[in-house]
């Protein structure tokens, strides 16, 4: 990797300020991407079922409940030292060493732990931890379709001392698809990352796995892709965290999305010995739901209330449009199940629009709803979100008709928003982009993005932004995923062009989630989670990068060409 002499992320470019047609003017590379390998996929073991066409060449079949390697996530330590990374597994961990292992009931979730050190160059890298070098399957659980742990997503508790991870599991003779939480301890320099030993539901009941979410639904819980269902905490003080998620259900049961508030309270410091975790309250937030991959925010110097976002329909696509609400978070507040007097304000940001594509005009929904909340440095160095946030979303048009799956998405929408119990204002109004029409998203693709706040510039000179992931729909191979950097300049009020770049691994957004999972070609998709990371070596070496992106890959292994090796994990920073 080459040394950056500016503060970035994965991928960032140099800042060209678009004028009032958002179109690019130029931009100017100043470093790449890097990978680093974290789990490759076994090429012996875990194969997936191919069959051979006329044309002589073997390729990927789809199986009912085979699965894969996918929905990868990353968090890193507060200080920057060690990065976990979680990922669905099929396959066998730790593959040819004494600690070998398969996962039971056929996929399992699996952590690995990473830690960061300085090359020769000063550029920042990443390799097993020294005293947590092997992987580790986190759950054992026996599902339903061998829904054992679906759609992992990290966080930190206890102001960044532990560990915690939630996911989907369906028990057993069951319809029902619930959410749990486990809490970790980050590895010192004589132990390994370990679960904390004692893990106590609300009622005080020691459990494995403790539920956080359940609502009687055969699809639960969904959010956004990228930085995830949740920001910061609303509360960290004490060994006490509380925050609120964004968690979408529907297939059977209350067809809903909720905001859902949870605590957990961990004793024991650095080494926690005993947590709690405990649901406070929920309220829907959509009352039609089908994929409505929502996220709870909060900012600035109010942390009484948060911001979910999220897109609203039963069909899909959904048509119902894209969402906002606020959610009120004070202790006096109501608690429990259905806490609906929470709910401050709720309005439809956008719904229907024609636009004019090859000549004709075209109905088009809004859907895809994303937010990142706008970043102001601190003067420790550290980043925090404040008021404003970032709107994204697109407008698609199609359905799923003859298994193509979704239509397209031909527009995106950018606003920036200033958030508060009482309402909201637009700083930068609703800018929309025709990428049939407009160069400034030239080559861009919006399905299944995942987005990551940024920030962009060069010593305190910076301006925030957000990245998005592009994968590829076949698989990754030999083509890397893409990251497109966007800025927002907050004196012209104006979005800003930096330009797409490979992100140094391949990330499959669609064909083995699809093939491999339940009801193949039709449901399934793959998530990537991220991380935006205070770069710990800073000012060490040369190394004059303040702050990185992360982000958890899972996408074919450009030398595993045969169908039937699944993806690998990476991480790209």
């Amino acid at each position: 990797m080459n040394k950056l002499n500016t503060t970035i992320l994965a991928g960032a470019l140099a800042a060209a300020l678009l004028p009032g047609t958002a179109d690019a003017q130029q931009s100017r590379e100043l470093g790449a991407a890097r990978a680093f390998e974290v789990i490759l996929a076994s090429t012996t073991t875990d194969l997936a079922p191919t069959r051979q066409y006329d044309d002589g060449i073997r390729r990927l079949r789809k199986t009912d409940q085979e699965f894969t390697n996918e929905q990868g996530d990353i968090q890193f330590s507060p200080d920057g030292k060690y990065a976990a990374v979680v990922a669905m597994w099929t396959g066998p961990l730790n593959e040819g060493t004494a600690r070998e292992q398969l996962p039971v009931n056929r996929m399992q979730c699996a952590l690995t732990i990473m830690e960061t050190y300085q090359e020769a160059d000063g550029s920042v890298a990443l390799r097993r931890a020294t005293t947590s070098p092997y992987s580790m399957f986190i759950t054992d659980n026996d599902g339903n379709e061998y829904r054992n742990c679906n759609k992992p997503q990290l966080f930190l508790v206890n102001q960044g001392k532990q560990l915690a991870v939630e996911y989907n599991f369906q028990p057993e003779g069951t319809n029902d698809t619930r959410r749990y939480i486990k809490v970790f301890n980050w590895p010192t320099a004589t132990n390994e990352v370990s679960v904390v030993p004692v893990l106590k539901n609300a009622n005080g009941q020691t459990q494995k796995q403790v539920q956080i979410f359940a609502k009687n639904n055969d699809d639960a819980a969904m959010h956004q892709s990228g930085s995830g269902q949740t920001g910061i905490p609303y509360f960290d003080e004490g060994g006490t965290t509380r925050y609120l998620s964004a968690e979408g259900a529907n297939g059977n049961g209350r067809d809903n999305g909720w905001a859902v508030a949870s605590e957990i309270s961990c004793v024991g410091g650095d080494i926690a010995t005993e947590c709690t975790i405990r649901r406070l309250f929920d309220l829907t937030i959509a009352q039609r739901e089908e994929r409505s991959r929502g996220r709870c925010t909060v900012g600035g110097a109010d942390k009484s209330f948060a911001v979910c976002t999220w897109t609203e329909g039963n069909t899909q696509p959904q048509r119902e449009g894209t969402w906002m609400a606020a959610i009120d978070l004070s202790t006096g507040g109501q608690n429990g199940p259905d806490a609906d007097s929470r709910l401050l304000w709720k309005d439809r940001i956008n719904y229907r629009q024609t636009l004019e594509v090859n000549g004709q005009d075209r109905q088009y929904y809004a859907m895809r709803a994303q937010h990142g909340r706008v970043l102001a440095k601190q003067p420790d160095g550290s980043l925090q979100p404040t008021d404003e946030l970032i709107w994204v979303d697109s407008f698609n048009n199609g359905g799923n008709n003859n298994d193509k799956k979704g239509g397209r998405s031909d527009a995106l929408n950018f606003a920036v928003m200033k958030v508060s119990r009482e309402g909201y204002t637009y700083t930068m109004p609703m800018t929309t982009i025709d990428m049939t029409k407009s160069p400034m998203l030239l080559g861009f693709d919006a399905t299944h993005i995942s987005m990551e706040e940024a920030v962009f510039g060069k010593g305190d000179t910076l301006i925030p932004g957000f990245t998005q992931l592009m994968g590829s729909q076949t698989g990754g191979l030999q083509q890397d995923a893409d990251i497109r950097t966007i800025g927002y300049d907050p004196v012209a009020k104006t979005i800003v062009n930096l330009g797409q770049h490979t992100a140094g691994a391949s990330y499959d957004r669609h064909l083995y989630s699809n093939y491999l999972g339940n009801n193949p070609g039709n449901q399934g998709r793959n998530f990537s989670g991220s991380d935006l990371v205070k770069n710990p070596f800073f000012g060490v070496n040369g190394n004059q990068v303040q702050y990185f992106q992360a982000f958890a890959l899972t996408g074919k292994a450009p030398m595993h060409e045969s169908s039937a090796i699944k993806p690998s994990l990476y991480v790209s920073i």
